[in-house]
């Protein structure tokens, strides 16, 4: 079995213990080096985007093989980028949160997961986060993006909100904006004022590839 299969079968089984102790052994032998393993990981990813969007897999699956991915970029690759007195190449920073009086996770942490595995710095603000924290923490990173998740009908009008907060500021135009949430659509994006919407994470990275990158 070649790396690329074996990072595979260790992603598409959730099985990180071995996913990480490839990783790890393979940088100690210098058979390759992290970016090329960042690399390999992230075409398993979008192998599983793909699936997800013929329905040949679903939900549970991304969200375990995603939560296994980030954890070896956290652990192995990115301290091993880093230990070569490099940095992992960005391809954009994005504040992403639920926003104000919905406590949703699960959607936001999956988008949350695509975006860093291929290439984005996240930052992840939870739930039920105000406009007021969105923006702090976007002039803090100087982030290029914002992303407002909703689930519930009655907590959409904060993503307007948001946006109506960046107009008063004078600061709308330094960020891209985008939206999902199972009551959210299209419409509802352009209607607010959003830079675009999301139905899914996979639409999400390719969103962010267009507007930021």
């Amino acid at each position: 079995m070649t790396l690329e299969e074996s990072i595979k079968e260790y992603i598409l089984e959730w099985d990180e213990d071995g996913l990480i102790n490839t990783c790890k052994s393979t940088l100690e032998k210098e058979e390759v080096t992290p970016e090329v393993l960042l690399k390999m990981i992230g075409d398993v990813m979008q192998f599983l985007g793909d699936e997800f969007e013929r329905e040949e897999i679903f939900l549970p699956d991304l969200i375990g093989s995603a939560s296994i991915v980030k954890t070896v970029i956290d652990e192995v690759l990115d301290p091993a980028i880093r230990a070569k007195g490099k940095e992992r190449e960005s391809q954009g920073k994005i504040v992403l949160g639920t926003v104000e009086s919905d406590v949703h996770s699960i959607g936001k942490d999956l988008v949350a997961s695509f975006l860093f595995s291929n290439g984005f710095e996240v930052f992840n603000l939870g739930v039920d986060v105000p406009a007021e924290q969105f923006i702090e923490k976007a002039e803090e990173v100087g982030a290029q993006a914002i992303g407002l998740s909703s689930l519930l009908t009655m907590s959409m009008d904060f993503q307007r909100q948001l946006i109506s907060e960046l107009e008063k500021r004078g600061i709308r135009e330094k960020y891209k904006v985008i939206v999902g949430g199972s009551p959210t659509s299209d419409e509802w994006a352009e209607e607010i004022g959003a830079d675009g919407w999301a139905d899914d994470a996979i639409e999400a990275v390719s969103l962010l590839k267009k507007l930021i990158t």
